[in-house]
């Protein structure tokens, strides 16, 4: 028998921008249970495309729901609309609101992990690196962690994020490997060998960045994967290496 599950659609989050919403999906559950970890969900499309609806791909929220999450996905402005940190202060204050509400829908502030794929990794892994007392665990599919090397001559997905030719000091910023500290969370990198658009270096380089920090991370390697390995379901159902939503609950399960 499915878990019934409970949705709560198109909720405000931001006093910044009020437009922007987020969606959160809860394990049915009765009175007196106690309060479920949360995971939020950040959707990929390379910071000017996709939406929070990606995150009620099956494979995704609703799985990690049927296995106990409160989860949530998430809108932020594009690329288009806005540009960094335009986006790192929407996802702030999506995870300001998860703080401050989301014991009302049976989750548990005290224990809220980030998750997402490509741009959304990317966003995820800025809050747990530099949001750790709240955030307690990552887990980031194909995550762009370096962008210090990118050709800022060109016209493409970075610079409509940071505008046209970005400093050196904004693409250190917009750099996850850059808010590397001691006191990151245990987070998990899920990464395709055979990646085309992110490649499997950026993830060596984080690993290899949190662990000189003496902190716990987890390289799941995906091989001859590409890209999007992560934004569909797995070919096989048994088969959880290719399941990006599987890998991680078990993850945030390990470690939560």
């Amino acid at each position: 028998m499915a878990t019934p599950m409970m949705f709560h659609p198109a909720l405000p989050y931001s006093p910044r921008n009020p437009a922007l919403e987020l969606d959160v999906l809860v394990p049915h559950c009765g009175s007196g249970t106690d309060p479920l970890p949360v995971a939020i969900f950040f959707h990929g499309g390379g910071w000017h495309e996709g939406d929070r609806g990606a995150g009620m791909h099956p494979w995704l929220n609703p799985l990690l729901a049927t296995r106990g999450y409160v989860t949530v996905s998430v809108t932020y402005r594009l690329s288009g609309a806005a540009t960094w940190p335009a986006q790192y202060d929407d996802a702030l204050d999506a995870l300001t609101w998860v703080q401050d509400h989301i014991a009302d829908f049976g989750g548990d502030p005290s224990r809220i992990a980030v998750w997402g794929f490509s741009a959304g990794a990317h966003l995820a892994a800025h809050l747990a690196l530099r949001e750790p007392v709240v955030v307690k665990a990552a887990s980031l599919a194909a995550c762009p962690t370096d962008l210090r090397d990118t050709d800022v001559d060109d016209s493409h997905e970075v610079t409509w994020l940071t505008g046209p030719s970005p400093t050196a000091a904004t693409l250190a910023d917009v750099s996850p490997i850059t808010w590397v500290t001691p006191d990151a969370p245990p987070t998990l990198l899920a990464h395709g060998t055979a990646d085309e658009i992110v490649d499997f270096t950026q993830a060596l380089a984080l690993r290899d960045a949190l662990t000189a920090a003496g902190t716990a991370v987890e390289l799941h390697e995906i091989p001859d994967a590409t890209h999007s390995w992560a934004d569909r379901p797995t070919p096989e159902p048994t088969d959880p290496t290719t399941n990006f939503g599987t890998v991680t609950a078990e993850f945030f399960d390990r470690v939560l």
